[in-house]
């Protein structure tokens, strides 16, 4: 069921906010003029700095030795990552050979969605109905359900238990003759799911423990679900840890965590959860084939520092050429650099529009001529940010690159021209002679 809050927001009030809203729209407008200045810096740095790498670096043909000649220089290479170490879990007691190790915990929980319709009042009032709803969902986070607006759904919800989201990392891994850095290790991604298998001693205690927390948390205790569980399969005879594994679940089926695939699920039915349940998943990353552009510090691996700072260390999953390699690099930093571009060009449009929009409500008396001048402002805005944020970007190209600095100058120009009384009156000059010219039928 919705809930329904309204608010009333006197004229007075409204303008006070206005005036607040002057001194935040200057912060957010030079604050995005910042980031946009940095951004093209730190685009025109790095793509420097992966020419020059690219220029470079050496392909290390041979990874099976130490090449004392290598040390110190930037290479390229592909090959083998493997590791004896293995990674564990000691909450969970989970583990398993592997580089990298990842736990994702879900939490079932109440989540709270709003929505809000907003009308201008005679006199300059401002009302304000705002509908609640709430659903139950998995998320990665405990929701603090004291601030919900709804009485009814106030303090609803709990958690069996609160873990982290965490990364465990192997210490060594060799790649041939070579060790993989730490930075390295962390960056191969987990993408191959773990067969769970939790020590019965693990098991027995967290059940337990989490046993005790459903009874202080709902005042009864947990009840097993009425399900038929599939015959497990005989174990081979030679399986002897399969044995031993099948004889601790036959000894002991626990109450309230199970254990999937790749998860444990805390609660009573993984099949129906409910508020307070949670799920852990786990992933890992196993040895295999991987390509890397790195420096050679002795018999393992560093950042390569261009001329102008920048540093470069990247390792990939897979056989990958260093052409492939540095053009995904440079992909990555146009995407980034366009990114932070239109993020700040949202900013300044946004924190002019705060620092004129005690204009708008002004007017606010009359809503009719508050929408009016309120569609003039976003406009004016709208096209003021525009051309200052590829204002801001030119300069920026200039110091840093000139050509493309001058063509964006002029495109800012173009973009001021046509927006204004004579460049408006020439366009309609060049409309009107090529219809002229058009050949009547």
């Amino acid at each position: 069921m919705a809930y329904t809050e309204t608010t009333t927001t006197g004229y007075g009030t409204r303008l006070k906010n206005s005036l607040g809203g002057i001194g935040a729209g200057f912060v957010m407008f030079l604050g995005a003029t910042c980031l946009l200045w940095w951004n093209e810096g730190r685009a025109v740095k790095t793509a420097k700095m992966l020419d020059e790498a690219q220029g470079n670096y050496v392909e290390m043909e041979d990874i099976k030795n130490v090449d004392p000649d290598l040390d110190g220089c930037l290479v390229h290479a592909t090959g083998e990552a493997t590791t004896t170490d293995t990674v564990c879990d000691d909450i969970f007691g989970v583990k398993d050979l592997a580089i990298g190790m990842t736990r994702t915990v879900e939490y079932y929980q109440w989540v709270e969605n709003s929505k809000s319709t907003t009308r201008d009042k005679l006199g300059g009032g401002e009302e304000t109905v705002t509908t609640y709803t709430y659903e139950r969902k998995w998320v990665s986070q405990p929701v603090e359900s004291d601030e919900f607006h709804d009485p009814q759904y106030q303090n609803a919800n709990k958690q069996l238990v609160t873990v982290e989201d965490q990364r465990f990392n192997a210490t060594a891994v060799a790649f041939g003759a070579y060790e993989l850095s730490e930075n390295q290790i962390a960056a191969l991604p987990c993408r191959t799911n773990v067969s769970v298998s939790i020590p019965d001693e693990t098991l027995r205690a967290l059940d337990r423990d989490i046993t005790t927390t459903y009874v202080r948390l709902n005042g009864r205790n947990p009840v097993r679900p009425e399900t038929v569980e599939p015959a497990a399969a005989a174990p081979a005879v030679n399986d002897t840890a399969a044995a031993e594994q099948q004889q601790k679940r036959e000894a002991y089926r626990a109450l309230l965590v199970h254990q999937q695939t790749n998860s444990i699920y805390v609660g009573t039915n993984p099949g129906v959860p409910e508020i307070g349940d949670v799920r852990i998943t786990y992933k890992k990353a196993k040895p295999g084939k991987v390509s890397l552009i790195a420096k050679v510090n002795g018999n393992s691996f560093g950042k390569y520092v261009a001329k102008n700072g920048k540093t470069l260390s990247v390792i990939r999953t897979g056989t990958h050429s260093a052409d492939e390699m540095f053009q995904a690099e440079k992909d990555s930093n146009s995407a980034l650099t366009w990114g932070l571009r239109i993020l700040g060009l949202v900013l300044v449009i946004m924190g002019l529009r705060s620092v004129f929009g005690i204009l708008e409500t002004l007017l606010k008396v009359v809503p009719f001529l508050a929408n009016i001048m309120g569609f003039g402002i976003s406009m004016i805005c709208g096209i003021v940010g525009f051309v200052w944020s590829v204002l801001v970007i030119a300069v920026a190209w200039i110091v840093y690159r000139p050509v493309l600095g001058i063509t964006l100058l002029v495109i800012a120009a173009l973009v001021i021209f046509a927006f204004s009384s004579k460049g408006k009156a020439l366009i309609k000059q060049q409309i009107a002679a090529r219809t002229q010219a058009q050949p009547k039928e």
